[in-house]
């Protein structure tokens, strides 16, 4: 009986240690939660999509997507999905303090198929309660370049 009392304390403990890393120490990676939001928006998970989303860019986004919905997100250039669903990342960028404060990080992608030089663009993911979400609200289409004036 004190064996499995021991062993079952001892299941207990590494469960806690387990459940207590994964929710005070470890922190997904940018480009990682990228490619979760662009996989939901794949499977047609609009409420998965939204949640990669700042709290800010989330009304918007839902927005365009209802008035989107008769297009063909692969061929309209306007459709929501258009830029923000790529599963190919170029690089992604040191996390640094952005001019609201937040961290952030700026990932470069380009659009499956798009094979021509300088046809790469850049979205910005900032951190909010340890959770990285993308900032639609700073969406260009363009490629963010760090300003180095010396």
């Amino acid at each position: 009986m004190k064996k499995l009392l021991l062993v079952l304390v001892i299941v207990l403990l590494i469960g806690a240690a387990v459940w207590a890393y994964f929710r005070f120490v470890h922190v997904t990676k940018a480009g990682d939660v990228y490619l979760q939001t662009v996989s939901a928006a794949m499977l047609g998970d609009e409420d998965g999509f939204l949640d990669g989303f700042t709290p800010e860019s989330r009304p918007v986004l839902a927005a365009l997507l209802r008035l989107s919905r008769t297009r063909d997100p692969r061929l309209a250039s306007t459709h929501p999905y258009y830029y923000l669903v790529t599963e190919q990342i170029e690089s992604v960028g040191e996390p640094q303090k952005g001019p609201d404060g937040k961290e952030e990080v700026w990932l470069t992608l380009k659009r499956a198929g798009d094979r021509g030089v300088g046809t790469e663009y850049s979205v910005r993911m900032v951190e909010i309660d340890r959770a990285w979400k993308i900032d639609a609200l700073s969406f260009t289409g363009k490629k963010h370049v760090v300003d180095q004036t010396y």
